[in-house]
């Protein structure tokens, strides 16, 4: 396998041409766009490579050898090649082999001189047998007219069906025919040979080797790149490779660190905080409102069982005494209810008031009022009547990011939710009023419990037992004075307390379970969509980030590609950029 710069640089170009136009189409269209239509309309063509020389000079031969037999050329002996021919090798480079020069057909001189004004690099094949008057005239021609001096690689083709001549005769010959010119790069090579090495690589490998080292096509292949080497910097080579380098560079500029990313991150950022930190707060002032109202309900039911004790005590407990009892004990907590209701409902609007206070402060903040401005949302109807962007911002140069619009609208959104003025502080249809809302069928479901027949009958016939009990006890007491009876009567008290408190509680703890479950609940299904959105939104701004860090170390490959590139082509310089 013959290495080729031209190729290898041609092919370096297409590949990192390509991998740069796929990225800056990913790029922000303000950026990429331009970039993009620079790297259209500055794209060059892939390096021209002609074949010139006397008719049956092994041109096509060498073409078949150079390219490992790509291309199938036509050989043989005469005039074999009648027309210009190119061939596209792999779209790196094009290879030209052109009519034998003074074949006997004029118009191959004319198809011959249109490709060789255009070649990158010319390969003059010149026969073992060196040169005849005509082919010297063809070559000071090549060097002088047509200005091919620095572009002419000389190719002694053949070298193997003769001897190798007497050290320096060549090199005589070749100055003879150069003339005035001066030196042009020389090699000599049977590139037949090199095919037959091909032929036999399977059967018999080591004649192949062989063959191949004896045609000396690797020699030739290094001259060629040599070439490259030398004139790559100047010519057509090296120039895509550079623009690709100069684009890429630009692009690279573009992807800094946007400060806006920032400022939309950390609003959000406080959002999430402002509705994290009011749901903790929420839950731990709602939990001191029901140890409050279990406090209010364990008074009541204590007050109730003292009521019956000291009725007990004076003999008094009669069906009508309990009924009374009942229904002051009834009134007691109903207030205590009524009470725990406006406190929860009081504590939800003071906490939605208060978060929607926090809202108006973020929007104000700094790093607020540049996220409003990023998007199409209409600052006005935030209260962003202006903003002052820091130092170093270039907002008002850059387009907006691609993210700007959604952020726009989750603001908007987010304002009309939780702010001030139409968010929860509205009279209905606000989350807030929502909760409250539901919280009230809450309470008024579980309010009627406390003045049910069942609660009622309950607690009556347990004071009741509890009273003839005690009865019974107090008048044995007298008459005994037995220590187990008034052990038995206490016990007795205590158990009717204990069983009072305990429904009372009960009643309590399920009222107020679910009055939390239902004020959760609310909180929940409007919280955590918000949280979503927020997080969806945050994620949106991180991809851009992390997009913008991949697409800068794309093109530092493809920088690296280009200088790498072309260093090969002029490694004893070092390329701009």
């Amino acid at each position: 396998m013959n290495d080729n710069l031209f190729k290898e640089s041609s092919a370096t170009t297409r590949m990192l041409g390509d991998e740069l136009r796929q990225l800056l189409r990913e790029i922000d269209p303000a950026q990429g766009e331009p970039l993009l239509d620079r790297l259209a309309v500055e794209d060059h063509a892939v390096p021209l490579l002609v074949f010139t020389g006397y008719h049956s000079s092994g041109k096509s031969t060498l073409i078949e050898a150079l390219t490992d037999r790509t291309f199938n050329v036509p050989i043989g002996s005469g005039v074999t090649t009648d027309s210009v021919t190119e061939y596209d090798w792999d779209g790196d480079v094009r290879l030209v082999d052109t009519p034998g020069v003074h074949a006997g057909r004029p118009h191959h001189d004319e198809l011959a001189e249109q490709a060789l004004q255009s070649a990158d690099l010319v390969l003059f094949a010149v026969p073992v047998e060196l040169f005849d008057d005509t082919l010297v005239a063809h070559l000071r021609d090549v060097l002088g007219r047509l200005g091919k001096s620095r572009q002419t690689l000389m190719v002694i083709t053949k070298a193997g069906t003769m001897p190798t001549p007497a050290p320096g005769v060549r090199e005589q010959a070749i100055l003879e025919a150069l003339g005035p010119f001066d030196k042009v790069p020389w090699v000599e090579c049977d590139a037949q040979y090199y095919l037959d090495g091909l032929d036999l690589a399977t059967s018999a490998p080591a004649d192949s080797a062989a063959f191949i080292e004896a045609s000396n096509l690797a020699l030739v292949a290094d001259r060629i790149n040599g070439f490259a080497r030398d004139h790559g910097t100047i010519g057509r080579v090296s120039q895509p490779l550079q623009q690709l380098l100069a684009i890429s560079i630009e692009a690279s500029a573009s992807l800094v660190d946007d400060p806006d990313e920032q400022a939309s991150l950390t609003v959000l950022a406080r959002q999430r905080s402002a509705l994290s930190k009011k749901r903790i707060h929420l839950d731990g002032q709602l939990e001191a409102q029901v140890a409050q109202f279990r406090g209010d309900a364990v008074r009541a039911a204590t007050r109730f069982a003292d009521a019956i004790e000291t009725a007990d005590d004076h003999g008094t407990v009669t069906d009508e005494k309990v009924q009374d009892e009942v229904a002051d004990l009834n009134k007691q907590l109903r207030t205590a209810l009524t009470s725990f209701e406006s406190s929860v409902q009081d504590t939800l609007q003071a906490q939605f008031d208060d978060l929607a206070s926090e809202v108006l402060e973020i929007e104000a903040s700094p790093y607020g009022r540049v996220a409003v401005r990023l998007g199409d949302v209409q600052a006005e109807a935030l209260g962003m009547d202006e903003v002052s962007v820091r130092a170093g911002s270039t907002t008002s140069q850059r387009s907006a990011p691609r993210w700007a619009g959604d952020l726009s609208e989750h603001l908007k959104k987010f304002h009309q939710m939780w702010g001030a003025g139409d968010g929860v502080k509205a009279a209905s249809q606000s989350n807030g009023h929502k909760i409250v809302l539901s919280l009230g069928h809450t309470f008024g479901k579980k309010f009627k419990p406390w003045e049910a027949a069942r609660t009622a009958n309950t607690i009556g016939r347990a004071v009741k037992v509890g009273g003839a009990v005690i009865a019974v006890g107090s008048q044995l007491y007298d008459v005994y004075a037995g220590e187990r009876d008034a052990v038995a009567t206490e016990r007795a008290r205590a158990e009717r307390r204990r069983n009072i408190t305990q429904e009372v509680l009960a009643q309590a703890d399920d009222i107020s379970a679910n009055a939390l479950r239902t004020v959760r609940a609310g909180l929940d299904e409007t919280l955590s969509p918000e949280f979503q959105r927020i997080d969806a939104m945050a994620d949106a701004i991180h991809g851009a980030r992390s997009t913008r860090s991949d697409h800068r170390s794309r093109l530092g490959s493809i920088q690296d590609g280009a200088r790498a590139a072309l260093a090969r082509l002029a490694p004893d310089e070092v390329s701009a950029g």
